[in-house]
């Protein structure tokens, strides 16, 4: 193999753009781009017909690397089609073909099937697709459905080559016209490659009508939409081509065929997008892939946000799908029970109101299809085999499907992909029965309005009859209340002032809970809603679940905490748990872990059987332990604090000033063992303090600081600019706990300090007190018990001294168990000193955490859980229950 040069990404943009910057003729620059990888002898070979076997003029083949062509301007399509099909190019089995008229360069890489279009200038932005020609790859994300991927990538390109000559598109009521146009054109690319309409007539007329560049193509698409809108009666003087379309209706064609102008590179995108088999495409993925053609920003990430079947499916089979099973199971022997499972089928109604582009309703659309195909399975075993009668109509009507989406496109193909789905499964109707549903003309497809759900009245848009049954299911959007813009802050606002003034730290997704609430509770509907896990912890449990409670819906079934991953390009997930509403609490009631679900007397706000409690901040501890504070907050403009070498500094030039500095520890200096130090000042040390030049110059920075802000609690802090707003120090030692730590950790980080240190704002500290405390700070029981209550921050744990140990349920202990815990915590930190100077943050690192320490610990909650009950806890959800009961016990004086 001929020898490439070693360059990076970086050498290959900067060529491209030399390249370009020399107006080099389509000839020349063949030359110059092959020299950029290959060495002087490689080119040198090029130039002789032995080794190189191009038949095209001016053409360079270089094996199993790229056949370069030149030509000329308005040749691009046919040339590069010409060199695609070459058997020379197919022999040296080259990986890029590329073409160049001077002005535009087509890239086609053999391995994807991928073409890009770029103009001379512009191919420098694209350095990755010659990256192969340097022995390289760019970086690829394996997927799972590649037809799907790949469709959506090359629509992508269609898109915005549309724009890029159309950009007025972008605006107003035009952008929903050209996401419409998206729409309208994959379901003729999905319609041609599935018997929907003849095999490959949209793409014919366009090769046979649009010309070689696409000159006509918007003429030609306008022509055929337009057509597709009339049926029989209206077809008398159209074209003997055009009547060769079928009769769509459904509503995707109605009304004047809006259609951007093509240019010769959005045609060929077209074409290339044309190519693939549509018939493959799965309605579940596609809809959320296609999302990102429209927002450049997911374009890295087609179809991350696709949701994979089974996790879908753990929203709707307990919601609805399981108890249909089994009562199509008892059916199956009955006709009249057969008959009356249909009826009770055509009745259902699946409202998703955050449907993104359909996914939920896809899927429940298909398994609802799959019921009745078993259930006229059953009813044609009972009739001795016969078959449907011709004409035969699924009981299971799109229109029974409603969905609101607030992104536009997302809307549209949402419709498009419950057509596409009730095709496939009037497909598999057809081969399991031999009988035809029509697929023209469309039927009216799903109810999808395009709107703010939030600010949408439920209620009116899918108002069931009484004899129709109403089930929820959505994935709403995760949006923490940091986040929130005005519109989202004012719908959580309207939501829940009915109920309470306590909302503002509330996510977004709570909103969607109110609503779907309220409304299961007006229809006797159930929904099921997957939200990320901070709506079942923390602070959002006392504000959220005693107003669902007031709604009067309860928890039906719950998934505890899980990976929401997707089956697509990055499969990214975000932990969420899935919640089951309604208003029947009679009702068996499921909680579903990751292996197995169980049934549950009672399922509360925190997903424990349990009874419906929450746990409140409380300014004092509930148990018999020590009180834990708040660290010292400077409110100092950085004036007060010190890195470790304006310490060293200091010290040096003035010895005694040590005397006035300590060690400042927050989170990040206890689990990292990174450093800083404060100046720490009493009254009877501040003249020895102003003596010294630097400090009193900090000082003055400080009070000048606190002046000037614009809270009145630090310019009251003026007077005292030597000081933080706290004054905690402990007189022999104290215990820290970080405010903010990772979730990777199976204990809690907390760490034992002596009086030269001082805590900040960013920790809690327990001052001179025993070594049990930190038995208790870093055992399980306490771990588990803070991740529930005190939520995360992220996905981190945030620790909290009011709603974290103040609440925890600690039993009294006598002095001999006590005296067990303090030589355990000592053990731990023993062990730890072994292992100096690794920080908290390698010792307790998951994947490498000492077997010594690991044992200590296990030693600790062996100890500590004796003291609870005798029998050992076998899950760490008994040890929550438990807890919960121990919790109810000591504030309400009544166990479960």
């Amino acid at each position: 193999m001929s020898a490439v040069k070693k360059l990076n990404i970086v050498d290959i943009e900067n060529g491209l753009e030399e390249l370009a910057n020399r107006n080099l003729s389509p000839a020349e620059y063949g030359k110059e781009l092959i020299a950029l990888f290959s060495s002087s002898a490689t080119l040198k070979r090029l130039g002789t017909s032995k080794a190189n076997t191009s038949e095209f003029e001016n053409g360079l083949l270089w094996r199993e690397k790229i056949h370069y062509v030149p030509c000329a301007l308005g040749q691009l399509n046919a040339t590069i089609d010409a060199v695609k099909k070459s058997d020379k190019t197919l022999k040296a089995k080259v990986r890029l073909v590329v073409v160049n008229d001077g002005s535009h360069i087509l890239v086609y890489d053999r391995k994807y099937d991928e073409l890009t279009d770029c103009t001379i200038d512009k191919i420098k932005d694209e350095p990755q697709l010659f990256l192969p020609l340097a022995g390289q790859e760019g970086f690829r994300r394996e997927v799972e459905s590649e037809v799907d991927i790949k469709a959506t990538g090359k629509l992508a390109k269609v898109y915005d080559a549309l724009i890029e000559r159309n950009p007025e598109w972008l605006e107003g009521d035009k952008r929903h016209a050209l996401n419409h146009f998206m729409t309208q054109i994959i379901f003729c690319l999905f319609a041609e490659d599935t018997g929907i309409f003849p095999k490959d007539i949209f793409t014919k007329a366009l090769k046979n009508r649009a010309g070689s560049d696409g000159e006509h193509a918007t003429q030609v698409i306008t022509e055929i939409f337009g057509v597709l809108d009339l049926d029989e009666p209206h077809r008398k003087d159209i074209a003997p081509w055009l009547a060769e379309f079928p009769y769509v209706n459904g509503g995707l064609f109605s009304g004047e065929a809006l259609v951007p102008v093509f240019t010769s590179k959005a045609y060929r995108y077209l074409l290339e997008t044309a190519a693939l088999d549509w018939k493959h495409i799965n309605p579940d993925i596609l809809g959320s892939s296609i999302q990102a053609i429209v927002d450049p920003t997911m374009r890295g990430n087609l179809g991350m946000h696709y949701t994979s079947v089974p996790n879908i499916l753990k929203t709707l089979e307990p919601l609805f799908l399981n108890e249909l099973r089994d009562e199509l199971l008892k059916a199956r022997h009955s006709k009249k029970q057969i008959n009356a499972f249909l009826e009770r089928l055509s009745k259902i109604v699946v409202f998703d109101p955050a449907c993104g582009s359909g996914n939920f309703l896809v899927i429940a659309y298909r398994e609802l299809r799959k019921l009745e195909l078993q259930a006229l399975d059953a009813l044609r075993d009972l009739e001795g085999g016969a078959s449907l009668a011709f004409g035969f109509s699924s009981v299971i009507s799109l229109s029974n499907f409603y969905g609101i989406e607030y992104a536009d496109f997302a809307a549209e193909t949402a419709k498009l992909a419950l057509w596409i789905a009730e095709y496939q499964q009037n497909a598999r109707f057809r081969a399991a029965f031999g009988t035809e549903i029509p697929a023209l003309p469309l039927r009216d497809s799903g109810k999808i309005l395009c709107a703010n759900s939030l600010a949408v009245e439920w209620s009116e848009f899918c108002s069931p009859t009484d004899d129709k049954q109403v089930f929820l299911a959505s994935n709403p959007p995760y949006l923490g209340s940091t986040w929130m813009d005005a519109e989202q802050k004012g719908d959580i606002a309207r939501l829940f002032k009915p109920y309470s003034n306590n909302y503002k730290t509330l996510d977004y997704v709570c909103g969607w809970l109110i609503k779907g609430s309220e409304y299961c509770a007006q229809h006797g509907a159930f929904l099921a809603f997957v939200s990320t896990n901070s709506v079942v912890q923390g602070s959002h449990v006392p504000i959220l679940w005693p107003i669902l409670d007031t709604i009067g819906i309860s928890i039906v079934f719950a998934h505890k905490s899980f990976k929401w991953k997707n089956n697509a390009a990055n499969n990214a997930g975000v932990t969420c748990v899935i919640l089951g509403l309604g208003k029947d609490s009679s009702k068996t009631k499921f909680l579903f872990d990751e292996f197995e679900g169980k049934a549950c007397e009672n399922i509360n706000g925190y997903l424990l059987d349990a009874p419906n409690i929450v746990i409140k901040k409380s300014g004092k501890p509930i148990s018999k332990v020590p009180e834990m504070e708040y660290g010292n907050k400077p409110v100092d403009g950085g004036n007060l604090i010190l890195s470790e070498a304006e310490k060293n500094q200091l010290v040096e030039k003035y010895p005694k000033s040590k005397e006035i500095i300590k060690k400042f520890i927050g989170s990040n200096e206890l689990i990292k063992g990174t450093k800083r130090y404060c100046l720490w000042i009493d009254e009877a040390q501040l003249d020895f303090a102003t003596s010294i030049p630097e400090v009193r110059c900090r000082i003055e920075a400080c009070k000048e600081m606190r002046l000037n802000s614009r809270d009145s609690g630090a310019r009251k802090l003026a007077q005292v600019p030597y000081q933080f707003r706290e004054f905690r120090e402990a007189k022999k030692d104290l215990f820290v706990v970080p405010s903010v730590s990772s979730e990777n950790r199976e204990y809690l980080p907390v760490d034992l300090r002596q009086n030269d240190t001082v805590i900040s704002n960013l920790a809690f500290g327990i001052y001179d007190s025993d070594e049990w405390v930190l038995a208790i700070i870093c055992s399980t029981l306490h771990s588990l018990w803070v991740r529930t209550v005190c939520g995360q921050l992220e996905t981190r744990i945030r620790y909290s001294n009011t709603l974290g140990w103040n609440t925890f349920p600690f039993p009294s202990l006598n002095e001999e168990q006590l005296s067990q815990l303090n030589e355990s915590a000592r053990k731990i930190l023993i062990v730890r000193e072994k292992h100096f100077p690794k920080s908290i943050a390698d010792l307790y690192d998951k994947e490498s955490m000492p077997a010594d320490l690991k044992s200590a610990h296990n030693a600790n909650d062996l100890l500590l859980e004796k003291f609870y009950r005798e029998e050992p806890f076998d899950t760490d959800e008994e040890r929550l229950e438990h807890l919960f009961n121990r919790y109810v016990q000591m504030t309400q004086g009544r166990t479960k």
